[in-house]
């Protein structure tokens, strides 16, 4: 029996605001995140090139986490943490438009892991050469969930959006971002790290492009 989660509609002017809200959340984790990146990747080149990155060669450094040891890095860290917190408060108004209870449920859960993958990344990373620390450590398994959370999170969301008013097509595309980030991946590993800034871009533009559609929804209960 499919149990449909029914929506409160008590307080629509609420209801409007905090789907524009949330949406908004979901549609600057991208931009903001990169935005950081880009911006301390000029201010901290010196210091980058120092320690053996490139652009696209191959090399050992953990980059963009690797930026959280130079001068500026606290906005780094700060960045992490923007993933965990936005997107928390991005899957609670996404919450509110799961039509099946399960599937909703198992998303909440990837939210959470999300959320809590941004507050272990903001620890600092290890450098090369570097013996490894229990805040590299935390760092390392900070990225692992966000690798697995955002797995749990698209594909649940898409499951538990099945059927609900306003997201079809939506859903389709949560169930398959995340192999498609992973085959963007593979594609562009013949550029060396280019590879692995398209799987981040990849997770992350999920975000956008479902917050752009809760935005829209709750636009149009205006």
């Amino acid at each position: 029996m499919t149990h449909v989660h029914v929506r409160s509609v008590a307080h629509p002017i609420a209801t409007q605001r905090s789907l524009r809200l949330a949406g908004a959340f979901g549609m600057a984790i991208l931009p903001i995140f990169a935005l950081v990146v880009v911006l301390l990747t000029w201010l901290e080149w010196d210091f980058l090139h120092g320690i053996g990155w490139t652009v696209l060669h191959e090399h050992r450094v953990n980059y963009p986490s690797s930026l959280a040891r130079g001068d500026f890095g606290v906005v780094q860290t700060l960045n992490f943490l923007m993933i965990g917190v936005f997107t928390v408060i991005f899957g609670q108004g996404l919450r509110t438009q799961f039509v099946h209870r399960w599937s909703g449920a198992v998303a909440v859960v990837g939210f959470g892991a999300v959320g809590m993958a941004g507050v272990l990344s903001a620890f600092p990373t290890d450098l090369p050469d570097e013996a490894l620390t229990w805040h590299g450590l935390a760092h390392g398994i900070g990225f692992l969930l966000l690798l697995a959370g955002s797995a749990v999170t698209f594909i649940a969301s898409g499951l538990a959006l099945r059927g609900a008013a306003g997201w079809k097509g939506y859903w389709i595309y949560s169930l398959l971002n995340y192999p498609l980030a992973i085959a963007v991946s593979v594609a562009l590993s013949v550029f060396g790290q280019v590879s692995f800034y398209g799987l981040v871009a990849m997770l992350l533009a999920w975000y956008g492009v479902m917050g752009m559609r809760l935005r829209q929804l709750g636009d149009e209960l205006l």
